[in-house]
């Protein structure tokens, strides 16, 4: 019984960690606020759901709405080094929306197009053609596969051009339409310094087996302590003889 509740535990937490890689972020902001709903107040979504909620989240009012696709987007690249700007956009902004983890890739060409159906403005898919647009618009930006530094720099830049169009009336929606390849088994490596020498590949069967552990020599040790103990205290014990007669009474 508590070996099958052992793997089935084993197991969910298995299907949860596979489930967690195959999902994507979901962030939203601007200066001008957001009228949040309850179906976008979740940690976990669907893609649908995302998408559905999205639609109704971005209002005609905005002058301007940016669709960004970052490909290969996941939760985990967020807090790493090279989002400085992004960061700041958000913190800046009156409030936001974050979601870590879209069960999916999101359709964000198509949301923007919808979008520009809904609000009946144009969509832009170039930065080049923002300057023929005299009204409201929606951008879709989807940026190319370089480094997160730049990436954050060119939607920087791409923010603060239409902040200098439409000022604060704008909304930013920011996902991959991409999800990120995560290999099945990935290889530790030592670290070494640019330069330096690949060590030679170690052979042997003691390199490759594994005979001796952390593990292993708990027991031992566990083994040498307790066990002369146990036995000792069990010899003691089978040493114990009920007495043949006894004493006198002593007046």
């Amino acid at each position: 019984m508590r070996t099958s509740l052992l793997l089935s535990l084993l197991l969910a937490s298995l299907c949860k960690v596979s489930a967690v890689e195959k999902t994507s972020p979901f962030l939203a902001w601007s200066p001008k606020g957001l009228t949040l709903g309850s179906e976008l107040d979740t940690q976990v979504i669907s893609v649908n759901d995302l998408e559905r909620g999205a639609f109704n989240l971005a209002d005609c009012s905005y002058k301007a709405i940016l669709v960004v696709d970052e490909p290969e987007l996941h939760s985990s690249d967020l807090g790493r080094g090279g989002r400085d700007k992004l960061k700041l956009q958000i913190q800046e902004s009156v409030n936001s929306l974050q979601i870590p983890f879209v069960d999916g890739a999101v359709d964000l060409a198509g949301l923007a197009e919808r979008l520009s159906q809904k609000c009946d403005t144009p969509l832009v898919t170039a930065e080049e053609d923002l300057g023929s647009t005299k009204n409201s618009f929606v951008l879709y930006k989807k940026l190319a596969r370089q480094s997160t530094t730049k990436n954050d720099k060119s939607v920087d830049a791409l923010i603060s051009h239409i902040r200098s169009m439409v000022g604060d009336n704008f909304l930013v929606m920011y996902s991959s339409s991409q999800l990120k390849d995560f290999p099945t088994k990935q290889h530790l490596r030592a670290r070494q310094a640019p330069g330096e020498p690949t060590p030679t590949p170690q052979t042997g069967l003691f390199h490759h087996y594994t005979f001796f552990s952390q593990g292993i020599f708990m027991g031992l040790l566990i083994a040498v302590i307790v066990v002369p103990i146990a036995i000792m205290g069990v010899l003691w014990n089978l040493s114990v003889q009920q007495p043949q007669r006894f004493e006198k009474k002593q007046n």
